[in-house]
């Protein structure tokens, strides 16, 4: 295992009680101490529900803005939230070592020379309607893209992570843990070359987020990292 994924993961047992795998062993126990076998077979770490089967993560969350530009997609409450499409109280320290163990390796945000991009990871948001339907939709459907004036391609988030520095992770101490405007730490960034020149790329797009329920409409954040 890398040295910066051993650190983080031995970091993350220390907060969290324990982090080992995502498998379970042969009475059905997870093999993460402190995790809850699911009914359905998935694991449940703090607030984190792993889904085994689809190799994908997903934590709770709310809708902040119906409305303006976007500098960052998931912040945390004492993040930037005026220019934020979602909130959560889930670490991005926890979030980036599960990802981890899902087998994603973080890296660059675009490829370079002798230098890797980082695995891209598909954002989705699940809710429940108004008539008690469950929805899914790609997050780049509540993207409004400035450049065209229409919906965000889906180009997937590179996983970029963050690093501990004196004791503390640096995304959760900035308050990110998805950006589409490449500045500061984070977990999750957007492949896009413009991004980091140019803070008003995207905005909100309104009609989508509000036919989701709107500010305050509680969510389901879901990442699957793509299989590389």
């Amino acid at each position: 295992m890398p040295s910066r994924i051993l650190t983080l993961v031995t970091l993350f047992l220390t907060l969290a009680g324990g982090l080992a795998g995502v498998a379970a062993d042969a009475q059905n126990q997870p093999a993460i101490p402190g995790a809850t076998a699911l009914p359905d077979g998935n694991l449940l770490v703090g607030d984190i529900t792993v889904r085994r089967a689809a190799g994908e993560l997903a934590f709770p969350a709310k809708i902040v803005l119906e409305a303006g530009p976007l500098e960052v997609i998931v912040a945390h409450p004492h993040g930037r939230l005026h220019e934020t499409l979602l909130v959560t109280e889930v670490k991005a320290l926890q979030i980036q070592t599960m990802l981890y163990l899902l087998g994603a390796e973080n890296g660059r945000r675009l490829p370079e020379p002798g230098e890797k991009q980082g695995a891209l990871v598909d954002i989705d948001v699940e809710w429940t309607d108004g008539n008690g339907e469950k929805q899914r939709q790609p997050i780049e459907n509540w993207i409004q893209d400035r450049r065209t004036e229409k919906t965000m391609r889906r180009i997937g988030w590179a996983f970029v992570g963050s690093v501990i520095q004196e004791g503390k992770f640096l995304a959760d101490v900035e308050g990110n843990v998805v950006v589409n405007y490449s500045v500061g730490s984070t977990v999750l960034d957007v492949p896009d070359p413009d991004s980091r020149s140019d803070d008003t790329l995207h905005s909100v797009h309104t009609d989508h987020v509000r036919a989701a329920g709107g500010a305050g409409q509680a969510v389901t954040v879901v990442f699957k990292p793509r299989r590389q």
